[in-house]
């Protein structure tokens, strides 16, 4: 027996011994110290793109996908688009089908539309090469019987997103759309924050989602009695694109943008002009409370408000507080800095409460990777207008605007003060808009107004890279592994 243990220990030295080596030779071969071992960040191109857009709601109401990446030369790609049935059986000969696919192929540069299709599920859109770079993808409704215009950013597949909505006895339905564009199967949970702490329902957890197929979640039982709601969708395995939809008892419905996850700083662009209900909603998700201070900066400048000095939200819960008096009916960005982790939107809708539309935190458009925006479609007989927010520094946004053939109009540029927001008006014969922060411009936040026959909806407006930074490798034992 001592002769076994006296051989382990060995055995141990001789490990031991190795991995020294083995370092060693990792040291020798690094860069001299005081450099960075990793060097300047390596860029990849973005080569393939999916997005999942949910299926349009309302029964009179046409809908529009709409697509476009600026093209810079790359090679051409493949756009496709199809709808997301269930996994189809095999045929006779053992081969499985593939969905019939929808529109036409795209080409880099050129805005590309289709109309979904007819079987009320998510279309999946695929783009690889020249028409992944970029790319960024809507859907937009407008209502033919009444007055109505909706749009969505058809999200890409991921394993969490968050929302921050309304609820209420007003609200007739919340609905939580999950897609699945993979070929294997998706488990989800969804977490709801109530102003009263978490709502919980066996309805909403271990959700299975079949490869290529959909899931939708009736979250309305669960926020009747909360003005205000948090809700997070993430996957125990698998992915999901998740879209959120909310519509009123009386009129007024739209899709509700995600989120950024939970932070300490947001910074909410968009929130157009005009009087009625204009509401911030933060959810806090971890055990501790928040203490939330809110900044609302106007084209006037910084807004003074008694009703911006603080906000409680209680640990997993949500809260809500009303910007009407302080915005006096003026577009803004909202800025919400807290002491703990939240998430943050604002929802707003008319006075007559006939319309409602919804925007979210986002990430600006500042220098390198991150500097450009894209907007895929200006919806025929409706009216575009970009909100463009400044709170930390001056910002110069540029706008090239795009025509359905690619051809692109002359470049405007916008410059915005520190701590103001800027309106910038959009011509009626673009299909596509570029939006671009300029090199040395502070980060810019921005967001598009779409209004249609008395109907408004937001669209903010997150990063579009077409490069990717991959992630640095140093000497550690991660590194020295691959």
């Amino acid at each position: 027996m001592k002769l076994v243990v006296e051989n382990r220990f060995a055995l141990l030295g001789l490990v031991m011994v190795a991995l020294s080596a083995l370092f060693g030779v990792a040291l020798v071969t690094s860069p001299a110290s005081g450099t960075d071992a990793a060097g300047p960040a390596e860029r990849a191109r973005v080569e393939s793109a999916v997005r999942a857009c949910p299926p349009p709601q309302g029964d009179d109401d046409s809908g529009t996908i709409a697509a476009y990446g600026p093209a810079d030369g790359a090679d051409k790609g493949k756009l496709t688009a199809a709808a997301n049935p269930a996994a189809p059986e095999e045929d006779d000969d053992g081969a499985v089908p593939s969905p019939e696919p929808i529109g036409r192929s795209g080409q880099p540069g050129t805005p590309w539309t289709a109309e979904p299709g007819d079987s009320g599920t998510h279309t999946v859109v695929r783009a690889t090469g020249g028409l992944a770079a970029g790319v960024e993808l809507t859907q937009a409704t407008l209502g033919k019987d009444e007055k109505a215009v909706t749009e969505v950013r058809c999200p890409e597949p991921g394993l969490s997103t968050w929302f921050a909505a309304p609820g209420g006895d007003d609200l007739k339905d919340l609905r939580l759309h999950a897609g699945n564009p993979d070929d294997s199967a998706a488990t989800v949970n969804v977490d709801v924050y109530a102003t009263d702490g978490p709502a919980v329902s066996k309805e909403t957890r271990g959700i299975a989602v079949a490869p290529n197929s959909d899931a939708e979640i009736d979250l309305g039982p669960l926020v009747e009695s909360t003005g205000a709601v948090g809700v997070h969708v993430r996957t125990a395995s698998g992915r999901v694109a998740a879209s959120l939809f909310a519509e009123k008892s009386k009129r007024g419905a739209d899709w509700v943008p995600p989120a950024n996850p939970p932070a300490t700083t947001h910074v909410i662009p968009g929130v157009p002009e005009g009087g009625g209900d204009r509401r911030l909603i933060v959810a806090a998700p971890g055990e501790d409370p928040a203490d939330v201070k809110v900044r609302a900066f106007t084209p006037d400048g910084e807004a003074d408000h008694d009703a911006l000095e603080s906000l409680d939200v209680p640990p997993s819960a949500s809260a809500e507080l009303s910007l009407e008096g302080p915005l006096d009916k003026k577009p803004a960005t909202i800025v919400v800095t807290a002491t703990r982790p939240v998430v943050a939107a604002v929802a707003m809708s008319r006075s007559d409460g006939d319309d409602t539309a919804y925007t979210a935190a986002v990430d600006p458009l500042e220098g390198g990777l991150n500097s450009t925006a894209v907007v895929p479609s200006l919806p025929k007989d409706t009216d575009s207008e970009l909100l463009i927010g400044a709170p930390e520094k001056a910002a110069t946004v540029r706008v090239t605007p795009v025509a359905a053939d690619g051809s692109t109009g002359d470049p405007k540029e916008t410059k915005v003060k520190a701590g103001r927001t800027e309106p910038v008006k959009v011509g009626a014969d673009a299909a596509a808009l570029v939006v671009e922060a300029v090199k040395g411009s502070g980060p810019a936040y921005a967001a598009r107004v779409l209004k249609g026959d008395g109907a408004t909806s937001v669209l903010p407006l997150p990063p579009a890279p077409a490069e990717i930074a991959l992630p640095s490798v140093s000497d550690s034992l991660t590194s020295v592994v691959r």
